[in-house]
C-alpha cells in the first residue's frame, strides 16, 4: 500500500524492509489455509475473455439492478409467482443484455485499442470491480414484502450464496493491483492519508463507538418492549412468571424461587430453573418493582454484552476490528429475536461468558472469579456453556490450566444442580425433557439416553435434523456471518451448545426459532469462532503473507453485508415490518386504541389492594404480577381474592373462569370495555351474565 494511504482494516501495515536487504519470500502458509497457488500466467485470448466475461457480468448485475429499482412495486408478483405480462418482461432482459453488452463493449474497445497494455488494464479493471456482479441481488433483499410468509428459505438460501460469492469476489477485488496511477495514489495519499491515520490512531474513540451503539440498542430495545407490554402483548408465561419470581425474591418470600404464576402461592421455580441472580436483581428491582425494570434490564444485559466483547477481540484483533464487530452484533437478527419475547435469563448468556473469557484471558482473575459466580447463578444451563468457553482456553492454548479449572467446576455444578437436584424437586423427572422425547430410547427418561441416540444411532440422529425448519434456523444464525465461523475446526467446538440445546429438539417449536430466547446458545459462541478465526488470520498476516490480509478483510466485507441484509429482513431495527418476538409477530409503537385498553384495565387493577391475591387471564397475568400471590387461568382460579379478565375469554381460560364463577364464590366489581374485575364475597348473581356470555 502506498504511503499515506488507508488501510480500511484499521490495523497498521508491517515496516517495510531495509533497502539493503533483499525482498523476502512469500511465507508457505500452515496446514489447511486456502494460499493461492501460482500458476503460469495464460495466453492473452484466454485472458480477455476471461475479463471480458467479467466486465459483462458486473454490467448485466448493474442493469438488473436499475431495472428493480424501476420496477420496484411489480417486483412481489414477478419473485413469488413469476407473474409478468410479456411486454414488460423483454425490459428485465433488455437490462441484463445492454449492462452486459456495454461493459464489455467498452472493455473491448480498450484491448483492441492498446493491446497487451490494454489488457492489462482491461483485467486490473474487471476484477478489482469483481463485487458488483452481486450488485443486481440488493434490490430485491431490501424489500421485505419478497420474503415474509412462506419464502423464508428461499431468503436465507439467496444471502448463503450471495455472501459467500461476495467473500470470494472481495478477495479477488483485493488482490488486484489498484487502477489508479501510483502518482494519483500519492498525491489522493498525501492528502488524506494524515487525517485518516489521526483517525485511526485516536485510542478513545473505537470504545465510544462500542458505548453509543450499547446505549443505542439499550434505549431502543427497552422502549420497544416497555411499549409491547403497554399493548398487552405480554403473558404470564413467561414475564408473568419472572416477573413475579423477581418480586418474591425481593421481599424473601418463601419458598425458594416463589412464583405462584405456574401454580399456587406455595409453587417454586427450582425444578425448571434455578435462578439466584434473581436475588441480586431484587435488590434494585425494590426501587421499581414492575415488568418494566425487567425489560429494560434484558435490554441493558442484551445490548451491553458489546462491551466485554469489545474487550475480549480488541486484543486479538486491535480496537477497529474489534468496533465493526461488536456494531455488528447489535445489528444481528438472532440477537434482537432474543430480546423481543418477554423476559428471560438465557439471553445475558453472551454478556457473562464474553466477560468470563476476556477476565480469564487478560489474567484479571479477581474479575474472573466473580463473572464464573455470576455465569453459574445466572441459570443452571448456563453451566454447560461455560464449560465451553473453558474447553475453548485449553484448545487455543490461550490458559490451559485457567480453562481445565473452569470446565471442572461448570461440569460439576452441572451434573449436580442440572441432572441431580433440580429432577429432585419434580419427582424424578428432568425439566424439559419433552422437548427432545423423539430421541429417548425405549426405556429411557433422562437426559442420558438422548445422548445414546446422538453417539450411538447417528443415522437416526442426521435425519432428525434434516427438516426445513431447522435447516432454516441453522441458516438464518450463520449465514449472516458468512459461515464463517465454521472455516476452522473451532467452530465445531462452538457449534456445540446449539446443536445439543436446540437442533436436537424433536417436539418443541420454539427452539428452533429466532424470535425466542434460545438462539444465546449460538451467539454466544459464533462471535467467539469469528474473533478465533479473523486472530489466526491476522497471525499469518503477520509473517508477511499477502494472501491472508486479503482473505481477512474479505471475511468481513461478506460479514459485514450478511449480517446488514438479514438484520433488514429478520431484525427489528433497520424495519419494523417482519421481526416476530415468540408467537407472534412484534409491532412497535402505540395507538390510542392501545392507550384507551391500557387505561380502562388500568382503572380495574388500580381497585386491587397490592396484598390482594389475583388470578388474571393470561394476556393480563404480567400487568398484575407484582404481587405474592399472582396466578393465571390457565392454571385455574385458586380460591383467589380476585378475578381479573379479559373478554372475550378462551382456551384454558374460559374454562376455569367459568368454574369461578360456578362457584357462587365470586360476583362483579366492576366492567370496563374488554375487562371485568370479580371479588370474592360480592353477590354471585351478578356473574350470572358473564356465565351466559361465555355460553355457560
Amino acid at each position: 500500500m502506498s504511503a499515506g494511504t488507508f488501510d480500511p482494516a484499521f490495523n497498521p501495515p508491517s515496516p517495510p524492509s531495509p533497502p539493503s536487504a533483499p525482498p523476502a519470500p512469500e511465507p508457505a502458509p500452515p496446514p489447511g489455509a486456502l494460499a493461492p497457488a501460482p500458476t503460469p500466467e495464460a495466453p492473452p485470448l484466454t485472458r480477455a475473455f476471461r475479463a471480458l466475461g467479467l466486465l459483462a457480468a458486473e454490467g448485466a448485475s448493474i442493469g438488473f439492478a436499475g431495472w428493480c429499482l424501476r420496477a420496484r412495486d411489480h417486483l412481489l408478483n414477478y419473485v413469488a409467482n413469476n407473474s409478468m405480462p410479456p411486454a414488460a418482461r423483454k425490459y428485465v432482459f433488455g437490462n441484463l443484455l445492454v449492462g452486459g453488452a456495454l461493459t464489455g463493449f467498452v472493455g473491448l474497445v480498450a484491448i483492441l485499442w492498446r493491446r497487451l497494455g490494454g489488457l492489462a488494464l482491461v483485467e486490473r479493471v474487471a476484477r478489482r470491480l469483481a463485487p458488483l456482479c452481486l450488485v443486481g441481488l440488493l434490490p430485491i433483499f431490501f424489500q421485505w414484502q419478497l420474503w415474509y410468509s412462506g419464502r423464508e428459505l428461499t431468503f436465507i438460501v439467496m444471502v448463503s450464496a450471495f455472501v459467500l460469492f461476495l467473500q470470494v469476489l472481495t478477495r479477488v477485488s483485493l488482490e488486484t493491483p489498484p487502477i489508479l496511477p501510483a502518482s494519483l495514489r500519492a498525491r489522493v495519499g498525501a492528502r488524506l492519508g494524515p487525517p485518516l491515520a489521526r483517525l485511526r490512531d485516536t485510542k478513545w474513540l473505537p470504545f465510544a463507538i462500542v458505548f453509543t451503539a450499547f446505549l443505542g440498542y439499550t434505549i431502543y430495545f427497552s422502549v420497544i418492549t416497555i411499549q409491547n407490554h403497554f399493548r398487552l402483548q405480554t403473558m404470564g408465561w413467561d414475564l408473568g412468571i419472572e416477573n413475579n419470581l423477581v418480586w418474591n425474591a425481593a421481599h424473601f418470600n418463601k419458598p425458594l424461587f416463589k412464583t405462584s404464576v405456574i401454580g399456587n402461592a406455595t409453587s417454586t421455580h427450582i425444578g425448571f430453573h434455578e435462578t439466584y441472580i434473581s436475588y441480586l436483581i431484587g435488590i434494585f428491582y425494590r426501587l421499581a418493582p414492575r415488568p418494566e425494570t425487567l425489560l429494560v434490564l434484558q435490554a441493558a444485559l442484551i445490548g451491553g454484552a458489546v462491551l466485554p466483547f469489545f474487550a475480549f477481540a480488541r486484543r486479538h484483533l486491535g480496537a477497529w476490528t474489534a468496533c465493526l464487530l461488536a456494531v455488528l452484533i447489535n445489528l444481528y437478527a438472532p440477537l434482537h429475536g432474543s430480546n423481543l419475547y418477554d423476559f428471560h435469563y438465557l439471553p445475558f448468556a453472551p454478556f457473562y461468558l464474553w466477560w468470563c473469557l476476556w477476565a480469564l484471558e487478560s489474567r484479571r482473575n479477581g474479575m474472573a472469579v466473580v463473572a464464573v459466580i455470576l455465569t453459574l447463578a445466572n441459570r443452571e444451563d448456563m453451566s454447560a456453556l461455560l464449560m465451553v468457553v473453558g474447553l475453548y482456553l485449553i484448545l487455543t492454548g490461550e490458559r490451559p490450566r485457567a480453562g481445565l479449572v473452569v470446565t471442572l467446576i461448570s461440569a460439576a455444578y452441572f451434573v449436580g444442580i442440572k441432572l441431580i437436584l433440580m429432577p429432585h424437586f419434580l419427582n424424578g423427572y428432568p425439566a424439559y425433557i419433552n422437548q427432545y422425547e423423539g430421541l429417548l430410547p425405549e426405556g429411557d427418561s433422562g437426559f442420558g439416553g438422548i445422548l445414546k441416540t446422538v453417539i450411538g444411532n447417528p443415522a437416526f440422529t442426521v435425519s432428525s435434523l434434516l427438516e426445513h425448519d431447522k435447516v432454516l434456523y441453522l441458516l438464518e444464525i450463520v449465514a449472516p456471518l458468512a459461515f464463517f465461523p465454521w472455516r476452522r475446526p473451532i467452530g465445531l467446538l462452538c457449534s456445540i451448545p446449539g446443536f445439543f440445546f436446540t437442533m436436537l429438539a424433536t417436539h418443541y417449536p420454539p427452539l428452533l426459532s429466532i424470535s425466542f430466547q434460545y438462539t444465546a446458545y449460538w451467539t454466544s459462541f459464533y462471535f467467539i469462532a469469528v474473533v478465533a478465526n479473523l486472530a489466526w488470520l491476522r497471525r499469518i498476516e503477520a509473517t508477511g503473507a499477502t494472501w491472508a490480509r486479503q482473505s481477512r478483510r474479505a471475511w468481513l466485507v461478506a460479514m459485514t453485508a450478511g449480517t446488514i441484509v438479514t438484520s433488514y429482513q429478520l431484525g427489528i431495527v433497520l424495519q419494523h415490518n417482519t421481526a416476530w418476538g415468540g408467537f407472534s409477530p412484534f409491532h412497535v409503537g402505540v395507538t390510542d386504541s392501545d392507550r384507551a385498553r391500557h387505561a380502562d384495565l388500568y382503572s380495574l387493577i388500580n381497585l386491587i389492594p397490592q396484598e390482594a391475591s389475583v388470578t388474571a387471564s393470561e394476556n393480563i397475568v404480567s400487568q398484575i404480577s407484582s404481587r405474592k400471590n399472582a396466578y393465571s387461568l390457565r392454571i385455574g382460579f385458586n380460591d383467589a381474592d380476585y378475578v381479573l379478565v379479559r373478554l372475550p375469554s378462551g382456551g384454558e381460560d374460559r374454562g376455569h373462569l367459568i368454574d369461578a364463577l360456578k362457584s357462587g364464590l365470586y360476583g362483579m366489581q366492576a366492567r370496563k370495555g374488554e375487562f371485568v374485575l370479580f371479588r370474592k364475597g360480592l353477590k354471585a348473581d351478578t356473574a350470572a351474565p358473564f356465565l351466559r356470555e361465555l355460553g355457560a
